[in-house]
């Protein structure tokens, strides 16, 4: 830890405490203030040993190739950690929390450095210094709050995850209609930067994104449309130039014994300017599609079924982006089919999936970006279907979650494939829960790869993932 931040941590919530008249409330998690604001001190720690192989060459003769999770590049075995330390407060008509995180994999460059060298492929910095990770601040005005911060805050994480969940600034106006109705506007700042082009031209890489969206709740289920506009002004990516328009429809809920889950959602707009000196012009047409099922048979054992439909491009060479490609699909996290450990959650170049996500938006022609992580999303990508089934139980303090789901590129053409499967996933997670405060899960997770990853890849041997996650709360 580096001393200058813990100094720092210590200091702020000194301060805080001080500013009422004791620590009295410490032992229930809660710090009495002035003015009547209520302070909370909370934490985490994560500390995830990680062994995977052949994760995006699916070749068992070579040495691996590097990918990346939140705490910077890896290959074979690390030890990944997170730490977090956090307060909130709440007081009349208002709420506020900060959260501190250091993120790393378990080297000395990163855990007792606050400079590095050989920054990049042959080292782990990433997130090695504490820094605010999250913050929300917030105030009701009566009919309508405002939010602002780095929070997490999405447009479909709670069904397919295939548009939009992230923890970007925003700032978001929101409000209720009764028991049955809550809205909200929200606009992301992505990305808020200038810079100099060739020929020292000044021009903005801005890329901004507003979501509008409904809750209606009625008879166990919630129905949520959305619409979200992504303004891409030159891209993050410095060549590009996308506006695109996304109109959508989640649901989910329970009825009786049935937890059904869908989404649908489709784009339109256009990419220009998109390759340098403004060569070439696209058109934005795309869908994809959700939808699950539960059963609530007993707490020992729910079993699902579902799957995705994401469409792909069929030809790299025209001005057609009909590959889909949300702001940041998110997948990893929703309900049904996510897993934080899968592998295909993983940030897999092999297939062109990125951190987090499920599609392999990142294969096809790079000039028709619009969306994903970095703006590296092409609207040229393969798409994807995925068929799946599983199921999750608790036990006590035990608990799991199993699933398998075979996957094809929805169009192999565009990447000139003879064939489109990607293969068979399985994952399978088991969590035991010592105390409220204290818990290990262990998850192993592979694919099996198909003819379509032969194809583009030249190997097919199995990639696999595995890791144990120990786990402190306060």
């Amino acid at each position: 830890m580096k001393k200058s931040y813990l100094a720092l941590l210590v200091s702020i919530i000194f301060i805080l405490a001080t500013v009422g008249s004791s620590f009295a409330a410490m032992g229930e998690g809660t710090v009495s203030a002035k003015k009547g604001v209520d302070l909370t001190l909370f934490g985490s720690n994560r500390v995830i040993p990680t062994w995977c192989s052949n994760m995006n060459d699916f070749d068992s003769d070579t040495h691996d190739g590097i990918t990346l999770d939140e705490g910077g590049f890896y290959a074979g075995f690390f030890v990944h950690n997170e730490l977090r330390l956090g307060f909130a407060g709440k007081g009349e008509n208002f709420g506020f929390s900060v959260i501190l995180e250091n993120d790393i994999h378990y080297t000395k460059d990163n855990v007792d450095r606050n400079t590095y060298t050989g920054y990049g492929n042959n080292s782990s910095d990433f997130g090695g210094e504490f820094g605010v990770e999250r913050s929300k601040f917030w105030y009701d005005f009566g009919p309508v709050k405002f939010t602002t911060g780095w929070d997490v805050t999405w447009a479909d994480l709670k069904t397919g995850g295939l548009v939009y969940g992230d923890d970007h600034p925003f700032m978001m106006l929101s409000g209720k209609a009764g028991d049955s109705m809550d809205w909200q506007l929200n606009m992301l700042l992505i990305n808020d930067s200038d810079d100099l082009y060739s020929g020292n031209q000044y021009r903005d890489t801005d890329w901004y994104a507003y979501i509008a969206k409904m809750n209606f709740k009625f008879s166990g289920m919630t129905v949520s449309p959305f619409a979200v506009f992504s303004d891409m002004r030159k891209g993050v990516q410095k060549t590009g130039n996308a506006q695109s328009y996304y109109f959508g429809l989640e649901g989910y809920g329970k009825v009786g014994m049935l937890m059904p889950s869908f989404e649908i959602v489709g784009v339109t707009g256009t990419i220009n300017d998109a390759a340098a000196g403004g060569t070439k012009d696209y058109d934005i047409s795309s869908f994809a599609a959700f939808a699950s099922l539960k059963f609530d048979l007993m707490p020992e054992f729910q079993p699902y079924i579902g799957g995705f439909y994401v469409q792909g491009d069929d030809d790299n060479t025209d001005n057609d982006a009909d590959g889909f490609v949300g702001i940041t699909n998110i997948t990893r996290y929703t309900p049904t089919f996510g897993m934080e450990g899968a592998y295909i959650y993983e940030h897999i170049s092999g297939i062109g999936s990125p951190l987090y996500g499920l599609t392999p938006e990142r294969l096809g022609n790079a000039t028709a970006r619009y969306g994903g992580i970095s703006a590296a999303g092409t609207g040229n990508n393969p798409g994807l279907i995925y068929i799946g089934a599983g199921a999750t139980g608790k036990v006590g303090g035990a608990a799991y979650k199993v699933q398998t789901a075979y996957m094809w590129f929805e169009e192999k053409d565009g990447l000139g494939l003879d064939n489109d499967e990607i293969g068979l996933t399985v994952d399978a997670q088991a969590t035991y829960k010592f105390s409220p405060n204290f818990s290990i899960n262990y998850t192993i997770s592979g694919l099996f790869p198909g003819d379509g990853v032969e194809d583009l890849k030249g190997n097919d041997d199995t990639a696999w993932i595995t890791r144990s996650e120990i786990v402190w709360t306060w």
